[in-house]
């Protein structure tokens, strides 16, 4: 009876070595990849022209070709400041017109530092805190707006008005009040004639120390709340094209 022998299969050694092959691998895929990185972030612009000109060349020949020519810039032309009339003498021309509207015998034109004002009274143009301006009181802004056009210096439309409140629901304070009655006045005076811009300003209640001193207490709380066509010291802007 023949014997059988069982044998253990020999096993394989492993070495515990084999995680470094892994790691080195690991190692060269990172070196590569800041390598790339690396030569992205340092692409030789020049070296790359002839490339570029010649890929243009093969697959847009019919591009046309842009050439870049330096040029002085020239001296601004476009805008010519032109100086204001003295303000001495305007102040005598529009005393001498205002005093011939019969609609703003109540006004007042005087001289305040660097400017004119023609002040006239809210109460003249408009009805207690509103922004409606009466027929008369616009043709007699209309026969003002004929003097304005004579006049180079650049003009300002500012609204005043006293302390009361504003009680209708028209307008949510003094300050839009102002604001709007400044604009329906400079509006008319564009309708009369006047081209040029007009700077629009609502002061509500925090001007009242630019009235003239001379006035007596009650004249110039009648005048609290006004219209002020102010005439500035410098001229207007003009263009190239302006001969008026």
């Amino acid at each position: 009876m023949n014997k059988t022998t069982l044998r253990r299969a020999p096993t394989e050694y492993t070495s515990g070595n084999s995680w470094m092959l892994t790691f080195a691998d690991l190692l060269s895929l990172l070196l590569t990849f800041f390598v790339l990185v690396f030569s992205m972030n340092s692409v030789q612009f020049d070296s790359w022209k002839a490339v570029v000109r010649t890929m243009s060349d093969e697959f847009n020949p019919n591009r046309p070709q842009v050439s870049v020519t330096e040029h002085e810039t020239p001296p601004s032309i476009l805008q010519a400041r032109q100086s204001g009339l003295r303000l001495n003498y305007l102040e005598a021309v529009f005393k001498r017109h205002f005093n011939k509207l019969p609609q703003f015998q109540t006004g007042q034109v005087h001289r305040f530092e660097d400017r004119i004002f023609i002040s006239i009274p809210a109460t003249v143009l408009f009805e207690r805190k509103e922004a409606l301006p009466n027929e008369s009181a616009v043709e007699g802004l209309r026969a003002l707006a004929g003097v304005l056009v004579q006049v180079r210096n650049k003009i300002q439309v500012t609204a005043h008005t006293d302390k009361a409140p504003v009680a209708n629901r028209l307008f949510r304070s003094n300050w839009e009040l102002s604001l709007t009655r400044a604009r329906v006045v400079a509006g008319i005076l564009a309708d009369a004639g006047y081209r040029d811009p007009i700077a629009v300003l609502g002061y509500a209640d925090t001007r009242f120390d630019q009235l003239p001193g001379s006035l007596t207490a009650e004249r110039r709380y009648d005048l609290a709340e006004r219209i002020d066509i102010v005439i500035l010291d410098e001229g207007r802007d003009r263009g190239l094209y302006d001969i008026f």
